[in-house]
C-alpha cells in the first residue's frame, strides 16, 4: 500500500510539472524527461556488433539512416515534400509556368531517390532551323540511331547479341518493333509535318523532337554497363508486388542490372522527360481544335512518333508497334493500348500527351500502361477533361529500375489498377499526380504511393478535391489475404507504405525498401483499405501519409495509419479537419504503432477528431520500437478495446532487462510508447461487444505510464506514458506555422 501511494504521489508531482510548465511548454520533452530520455534517445544507430542484427541491408535511401536515427525529423522530411506539391501544383503556379512537373518530378522523385542534383534547369535543346524545324529534329535523332552506343539497329549480329529471342526473330518481327525502319518515310513525314502545320505548332513539335533524341541518349548512357540480355529479362517480371516481401522469389538479374545503372544519367534523362513533356502540351493547348490535318506516323528505331487529330484511326493505334511519343490534338478519345510505356528494351522512353476532352484509357491484356517506366521514362500527360484509367500491373505512375509518370492536368477523373500502379517504385521511381477535381483511386496492392524493393520510390499526389481512395479489402474479390488477420483482410501495401524484401527468412538475398508517399492537400477524402497501409513501413522503408485540410475519413484494418514493422519508419500526418480514425476486423497494430525497431508516428492536428481501435494501437509500441500519437487542439474522443494495450503503452519483454545469450541489441535499446493530447475536452472509453465504458486509465487532463510505475515490468529504458494537458507545444511542428 505503502508504494502505492508513493507512485501516485510521483505521478502528481509529474503531472504539475507538465500543468505548471505554462503554455509554451514543450511537452514532448517533458514526456521524455519523466521516462530520462532526451530527444537523441528516440530513434536507432545500429552497432556493428549487435550480433543478429540485419546490418548489410543494400539500396536504402539516402535518408533512411538519418531518418532513422532522428525520427522526429520525419515530420520534416514530409511537410517539404507537401510544400512541393503545394508550391508546384498551385493553379498560380500552373497558369505561369511550364516547369512544374519538372519541378514535382525532381522535388518527389529524383532528390528522394538520389542526390547530386540542384533543379536549377532541365537544360532543354533549342531549335536551330525555324523554317524546318521538325526536319532539323529527325534529322538529329535519325543520326543517332547510327552512333548509338547501345545498338545499332541496322546490324543484325548485334540484334542477336541483344536478343535472347534471336533464334526465331524474323524480319518481320524486328519492323514491328520498330528496330528496323523506312528513314527515307521518316525524313518525308517530317517534311510534310512541317508543311501542315502553322509556325507555332511545328516550332513546338520541332524542339519535342530534338529533346527526345537528347533524353535517349542519355538513357542509353545511363544502361551502357548492363547486359542487353538480362535487362531484357525485367520486361517479362510481372510479380514483384506478391514474391518480394516475404523473400520467396529472387530475381538475380534484377540484382546484376540495379548494380550497374548510372543513376544520374538516368534521372537527367526523367527530368529532361518531364520538362518537355509539359512545355509541350502547355504550347500546343492552344492549338487545340484548331490543328487540322491527316495523321503522321513518323517510324523511328526507337517506336513512332504520333501526331493526330482523328484519334480513330487504326494509324493512330501503332499497329502494335513501340510508340516513343504521341501527340492528340482532338477530344473524348478512347485508348485500348499502351500509353507512355516502354515496352521492351528498344523502347527507351515513351510520352504521350493527350490535349483535352473526356478521355478513356484501357490497358490490353496483361501489359503494363499508362505511364510506366521500365528500364527507361514512361509518360502520360492528360491536360484536361473527366479522364477514366484501366490499369493492370506497373500502371499510372509506375517505375522499374526507370521513371513512370502519369499526370492529370483537371477533371474529375477514375483511376483503376491491379498491382504496382498510382504511383509505384521498384528500384525505380513512380509518380502519380492530379491536379483537381473529385476523384477515385481504386487499386488490389502495391500502388497510391509504394516504395517498393531496392529503394523505390512511389508517390500519389492530389492537390484538390474530395477524393475516395481505395485499396481492395476483400480477398474474395482479389487474394491478398494477410494472417494478421486471420485470411480474411488483404495485405494491400497501399497509401503511402515503404516496403523492402525481407531475405533473412529465405535466401539472405535482402533488399531495402523504399519511400512510399500519398499526399492529399485538400478535400473531405475518404480512404478505404485492408492492412498495411495510411503511412506505414516494412523492412528499412519509411511510409508517409500526409492530409492538409478537409473532414477525412481513415477506414483500414491492420498495420496501418502509422505504423510498421521490421526497421523502419512510418508516418501518418492529418493537419485540419474533423476526422474519423477508424479500426475494423482485427483492429490493431495501428494509430502510431510499432513492432520491432520501428519509428512510427501519427500527428494529428487540428479538429474534433476520434479514433477507434481493438487492439495494440493509439501509440503503443512493441519489441523496442518508438511510437506516438499526438493530437494537436480539438475536442477528441478515443475508443480502445478493454484490457487493449494503448494509450501510450509498451510492451515487455525479458531481454529487455538482461541480454539474452545470443543477442544483446535488445537490452542495449530504449522504446517508448507516447500518447499525447493538447487541449480540447477530449473523452476516453473503453468497449466490448456489447459495452461501452470510462477508460480506467487514460482521461481528460492527466497523466499516466501503461505499465504503470508500480507494475515489476516497468522500466528498463522501455516506457509507455500517456498525457493529456490543456496548454503546451511541440517545437518540431511548431517550427512550421
Amino acid at each position: 500500500m505503502r508504494k502505492v501511494i508513493f507512485m501516485l504521489i510521483i505521478s502528481i508531482v509529474i503531472f504539475c510539472q507538465f500543468t505548471l510548465a505554462g503554455d509554451r511548454a514543450d511537452i514532448l520533452q517533458l514526456v521524455l524527461d519523466s521516462a530520462g530520455f532526451s530527444r537523441a534517445d528516440l530513434g536507432y544507430q545500429p552497432k556493428g556488433y549487435w550480433s543478429r542484427f540485419p546490418l548489410d541491408i543494400p539500396y536504402r535511401l539516402t535518408s533512411f539512416d538519418d531518418l532513422f536515427a532522428e525520427p522526429l525529423k520525419l515530420y520534416d522530411y514530409s511537410k517539404t515534400m507537401a510544400a512541393a506539391v503545394e508550391k508546384y501544383m498551385d493553379s498560380t503556379f500552373l497558369d505561369t509556368s511550364s516547369l512544374a512537373l519538372y519541378y514535382l518530378t525532381y522535388s518527389l522523385g529524383v532528390d528522394r531517390k538520389l542526390g547530386g542534383f540542384r533543379n536549377y534547369s532541365p537544360n532543354l535543346m533549342k531549335i536551330t532551323d525555324s523554317a524546318h524545324p521538325i526536319s532539323e529534329a529527325i534529322d538529329s535523332l535519325l543520326a543517332y540511331e547510327q552512333i548509338d552506343s547501345i545498338f545499332s539497329p541496322y546490324d543484325q549480329s548485334v540484334l542477336d547479341r541483344m536478343d535472347p529471342r534471336s533464334s526465331t526473330l524474323q524480319e518481320s518481327e524486328i519492323l514491328q518493333l520498330g528496330i528496323l525502319h523506312d528513314r527515307e518515310k521518316a525524313v518525308e513525314e517530317a517534311r510534310r509535318l512541317d508543311s501542315a502545320l502553322s509556325v507555332n505548332s511545328r516550332l513546338i513539335i520541332g524542339k519535342f523532337i530534338l529533346n527526345l533524341a537528347d533524353i535517349i541518349k542519355w538513357r542509353n548512357l545511363a544502361l551502357r554497363n548492363c547486359s542487353p540480355e538480362k535487362m531484357q529479362r525485367i520486361y517479362d517480371i510481372n510479380d514483384l508486388a506478391i514474391t518480394q516481401s516475404d523473400g520467396n522469389v529472387y530475381y538475380p538479374e534484377i540484382d546484376d542490372i540495379a548494380k550497374q545503372i548510372d543513376y544520374a544519367s538516368l534521372h537527367y534523362a526523367a527530368l529532361k522527360a518531364a520538362a518537355i513533356t509539359q512545355e509541350t502540351a502547355d504550347s500546343l493547348k492552344h492549338y487545340y481544335g484548331l490543328e487540322k490535318f491527316e495523321d503522321f506516323e513518323i517510324p523511328t528505331a526507337y517506336g513512332d512518333i504520333i501526331f493526330c487529330t482523328d484519334s480513330g484511326k487504326p494509324a493512330y493505334c501503332g499497329n502494335g508497334r513501340n510508340i516513343l511519343a504521341a501527340v492528340n490534338f482532338d477530344g473524348n478519345t478512347e485508348y485500348n493500348r499502351s500509353c507512355g510505356v516502354t515496352k521492351n528494351f528498344y523502347n527507351p522512353v515513351s510520352i504521350h500527351i493527350d490535349l483535352g476532352g473526356d478521355d478513356k484509357y484501357i490497358a490490353p491484356d496483361s501489359m503494363s500502361d499508362q505511364g510506366s517506366g521500365i528500364l527507361g521514362i514512361g509518360i502520360l500527360y492528360d491536360a484536361s477533361g473527366n479522364d477514366t484509367y484501366i490499369g493492370k500491373n506497373h500502371a499510372q505512375g509506375s517505375g522499374l529500375l526507370g521513371v513512370g509518370i502519369l499526370f492529370d492536368m483537371e477533371g474529375n477523373d477514375k483511376y483503376k489498377a491491379e498491382l504496382s500502379g498510382q504511383g509505384c517504385g521498384y528500384f525505380g521511381i513512380g509518380l502519380c499526380f492530379d491536379v483537381a477535381g473529385i476523384d477515385s483511386f481504386y487499386i488490389y496492392g502495391s500502388g497510391q504511393g509504394y516504395g517498393g524493393v531496392g529503394g523505390g520510390i512511389g508517390v500519389l499526389a492530389d492537390y484538390s478535391g474530395d477524393d475516395f481512395y481505395e485499396g481492395e479489402p476483400s480477398p474474395e474479390v482479389f487474394d491478398l489475404s494477410d494472417y494478421h488477420s486471420e485470411m480474411k483482410i488483404n495485405g494491400n501495401s497501399v497509401q503511402g507504405v515503404g516496403s523492402g524484401r525481407r531475405g533473412d527468412i529465405t535466401d539472405g538475398h535482402s533488399w531495402a525498401g523504399g519511400m512510399g508517399a500519398i499526399i492529399d492537400l485538400s478535400g473531405n477524402d475518404h480512404y478505404l483499405s485492408g492492412n498495411w497501409s495510411l503511412g506505414c513501413g516494412y523492412w528499412f522503408a519509411t511510409g508517409i501519409a500526409y492530409d492538409g485540410t478537409g473532414d477525412d475519413i481513415y477506414e483500414s484494418c491492420y498495420f496501418t495509419q502509422g505504423s510498421g514493422a521490421h526497421f523502419c519508419n512510418g508516418i501518418l500526418i492529418d493537419e485540419g479537419g474533423n476526422d474519423k480514425h477508424e479500426l475494423y476486423e482485427t483492429a490493431g497494430a495501428a494509430l502510431g504503432f510499432g513492432w520491432d525497431y520501428t519509428n512510427a508516428f501519427l500527428i494529428n492536428i487540428g479538429g474534433n477528431d476520434s479514433y477507434l481501435a481493438k487492439m495494440i494501437s493509439i501509440g503503443c509500441a512493441e519489441i523496442r520500437s518508438n511510437a506516438f500519437l499526438i493530437d494537436i487542439g480539438g475536442d477528441d474522443t478515443y475508443r480502445l478495446k478493454e484490457n487493449a494495450l494503448g494509450l501510450g503503452a509498451v510492451d515487455f519483454q525479458k531481454y529487455y532487462a538482461k541480454p539474452s545469450p545470443l543477442v544483446t541489441y535488445y537490452s542495449d535499446s530504449k522504446s517508448i510508447g507516447g500518447f499525447i493530447d493538447i487541449g480540447g475536452k477530449d473523452k476516453y472509453y473503453s468497449f466490448t461487444d456489447s459495452t461501452e465504458t470510462i477508460h480506467p486509465t487514460a482521461a481528460d487532463n492527466k497523466f499516466w505510464y501503461i505499465p504503470a510505475r508500480a507494475d515489476s515490468t516497468f522500466g528498463h529504458n522501455n516506457y509507455g506514458i500517456g498525457v493529456d494537458i490543456e496548454t503546451g507545444l511541440i517545437p518540431e511542428l511548431e517550427r512550421w506555422k
